[in-house]
């Protein structure tokens, strides 16, 4: 089966909003088994909009549609599909009483032009919008969704579950996913390509900030040949392995934690909290989380810490000397610290933009290494965090008995 998605808005065309939306659709039609051929991108013009619907279901034997859904005037996506399919936009009593009310909660005047937010299609199946105020609708193989993404979060989820029943797609596929970090996706792929020769099951590599997703996609029926080759990648490249299905990196860590009966402290210099921010992430992480500090300035390094004047002065913030009394200050069983430059400004020849000191301690044991990392400062910022809590967790795991 092939699915179609068609982007409405013209702030799509000119670069003042990035689409993540087909992102999210296509992570979750992948889930049934569902292919999508091609997108189109198409401004907030009526007849425009007509033509990549016919388009598209020449191409395709589902349309689903992000954008336009709105209570303004630019907001084409619903009149666009009543005209093409020929039929009259309508306004359910029981939905509009239900927008009303959500007006009445938040405090807001509901004005006549909000009215456009519960139009469809006459015939067409609304899906409740719990993040927001426009329906997502259903109609002869046409979706149309939010172009919020938030609401678009809340609303595919349902109509795929109402599809897949609609058309026997319930339990079709099955989907393994494991998330690994450290090895390069071309490394990765020559170190297990060679797992993948059952016909009927089929992989991805899918990179993404929080690291590269194997992804494995076979039939229901076919789970435990799928299992076989998840073993056969553990066995192979077990120690970058950080995660699966859902579980990232993160949740592993707070995992062992728990297990080990340990609590952990951070400082926290150029990742700025980043670190802390993504452990807050997991349900729980009360239990195990002590503190995080973030001691930006040799100041605070010294006050909050107790790291010597004398080792800033002498080998500098950022450096092996710096993080390892960055992480003797720390209270807890288990210690990270960070210290480097995210740039664009700061580096030297030395020390270039991207040089950053990691360490870890638990209980005694001392993990501290050099990185050189390159890209923007956020990519910077982002891989220091994601390799810290890699070799946390990497340490963790030697400790848990299984």
């Amino acid at each position: 089966m092939k699915a179609f998605i068609i982007l409405v808005g013209t702030e799509l065309l000119s670069g003042m909003t990035v689409d993540t939306n087909s992102l999210f659709m296509a992570e979750e039609l992948n889930k049934y088994g569902i292919e999508i051929c091609s997108k189109i991108t198409v401004g907030d013009n009526i007849e425009e909009i007509i033509k990549a619907i016919e388009f598209g279901e020449s191409q395709s034997d589902l349309i689903i549609m992000s954008g336009g859904l709105g209570p303004t005037m630019d907001d084409l996506t619903k009149e666009a599909i009543a005209k093409y399919l020929g039929k009259e936009l309508v306004v359910d009593p029981e939905e509009y009483r239900e927008l009303k009310e959500k007006f009445n909660r938040i405090g807001i005047e509901f004005l006549d032009n909000n009215v456009k937010e519960v139009e469809k299609p006459e015939g067409a199946v609304s899906f409740g919008n719990g993040a927001g105020m426009a329906p997502g609708i259903y109609i002869d193989g046409i979706a149309a969704f939010p172009g919020i993404p938030r609401e678009l979060h809340n609303l595919f989820p349902k109509f795929m579950d109402y599809y897949a029943k609609e058309n026997g797609l319930e339990d079709e596929i099955y989907i393994k996913d494991i998330l690994v970090w450290g090895v390069p996706e071309s490394h990765l792929e020559k170190r297990i390509k060679n797992f993948f020769d059952e016909k009927d099951i089929f992989y991805e590599f899918l990179a993404k900030d929080y690291g590269i997703v194997v992804r494995l996609l076979g039939k229901e029926s076919s789970k435990n040949l799928v299992e076989k080759i998840v073993e056969k990648i553990y066995n192979e490249i077990g120690h970058y392995v950080i995660g699966e299905d859902g579980k990232r990196v993160q949740d592993s860590v707070v995992s062992h934690l728990k297990t080990l009966g340990y609590n952990i402290s951070l400082a926290e210099s150029c990742t700025g909290g980043q670190i802390a921010s993504m452990l807050v992430e997991v349900s729980g992480v009360s239990k195990v989380f002590f503190e995080g500090i973030v001691c930006y300035s040799n100041d605070s390094k010294i006050e909050r810490l107790g790291v010597s004047p004398e080792t800033l002065k002498v080998y500098g913030a950022v450096s092996q000397e710096t993080a390892r009394e960055m992480l003797a200050g720390l209270k807890g069983d288990v210690a990270v610290a960070t210290t480097g430059i995210a740039g664009p400004q700061g580096g030297t020849k030395e020390k270039p933009v991207g040089t950053v000191y990691i360490g870890v301690r638990i209980l005694d044991e001392y993990y501290i290494k050099k990185y050189e990392f390159k890209g923007d400062r956020e990519r910077i910022r982002r891989y220091s965090s994601m390799t810290a809590l890699f070799k946390l967790l990497k340490m963790l795991e030697k400790r848990v008995e299984y």
